[in-house]
């Protein structure tokens, strides 16, 4: 049971606006540091200190919060990081998740992510008989760090098909970013030549790492659904928007053409057929003379 005799130390809030537009233009590899909180606790026996700070996750960043204990005497203490309703459970004397905790004998180092914005408690508890001075350092580390999904056209074939026949289409996919993206999806498209777009495929992806390259097939049969004609093939990464982006406007691109015949069985058109009529009437006349030839060879 923890004896509570008050609240001793220093509060410490620092607010924080961090929006891209607050250091200027960003790319994805700015990463920043700064100290939020450098102060020594002095910590009564039997009782506890604690030092807050305050962060704002606005904006498309990455946050690293690393905090560092240091004693300067005394033999050990526990070190607890909460957010604030742990933190009002814990000063109320009910049950309290902790972000983390340990026993610090000489020094201690800890990294965690947040996962909203507000206020934070590092919270040192004295387990020693006698006083001591505990000297407690929070750096924040941030930057813009979203995601950011390219599609690369690789290639196609044929470049002619008809319906009934697949096409094949290879592109590559690259996370241009420190960090992964989780799940989504890639559609393939035929764009005909009066814009109007036609899905053939659809590709559901689970994750790509950082800076990650992955290559893709489609391989899907020309429905009769489509109209004769040439369409280019349009990829599409993300559509709907499932993965928070550094940048999605280039999230597009087009590939190589492709002509769809038709039908391949379509029979001549009576046009076609004027042309050639001596031509079908030469190949019965030889047909005609050929079985003749071969009655006559056998009797």
């Amino acid at each position: 049971m923890i004896v509570r005799m008050g609240l001793l130390g220093s509060f410490v809030f620092i607010s924080l606006l961090l929006t891209p537009f607050a250091f200027g233009v960003l790319t994805i590899y700015d990463i920043f540091e700064k100290e939020i909180v450098n102060e020594t606790l002095s910590v009564p026996t039997e009782n506890y200190a604690y030092v807050s700070f305050y962060i704002s996750l606005t904006g498309k960043t990455q946050n690293r919060i690393s905090v560092n204990v240091n004693e300067v005497n005394g033999k050990y203490v526990n070190i607890y990081v909460f957010d604030e309703e742990n933190f009002n459970l814990y000063r109320e004397g009910r049950t309290a998740g902790p972000i983390f905790s340990a026993r610090d004998e000489k020094a201690y180092s800890k990294v965690f992510i947040p996962e909203k914005s507000g206020n934070y408690y590092v919270v040192i508890e004295n387990r020693d008989p006698f006083k001591k001075t505990v000297r407690v350092q929070v750096v924040w580390k941030y930057g813009v760090s979203a995601p950011d999904l390219i599609p690369e056209f690789v290639e196609a074939h044929p470049s002619e098909v008809f319906w009934g026949e697949k096409v094949y289409v290879d592109f590559k996919i690259k996370n241009y970013s420190p960090v992964k993206a989780g799940a989504h999806e890639v559609v393939v498209y035929l764009e005909s030549e009066d814009q109007k777009l036609y899905e053939i495929d659809r590709i559901q992806i689970e994750q790509i790492l950082a800076e990650e390259s992955k290559l893709f097939s489609s391989e899907k049969v020309i429905s009769k659904e489509l109209p004769r004609g040439l369409y280019r093939i349009k990829i599409v990464v993300d559509p709907q928007n499932q993965v928070e982006e550094y940048n999605k406007s280039n999230n597009e691109i087009y590939g190589a053409k492709l002509f769809i015949k038709g039908s391949s069985l379509t029979p001549l058109t009576s046009a076609e057929t004027q042309k050639s009529p001596g031509f079908e009437l030469l190949f019965s006349l030889f047909a005609l003379l050929g079985v003749a030839f071969l009655i006559r060879s056998r009797s």
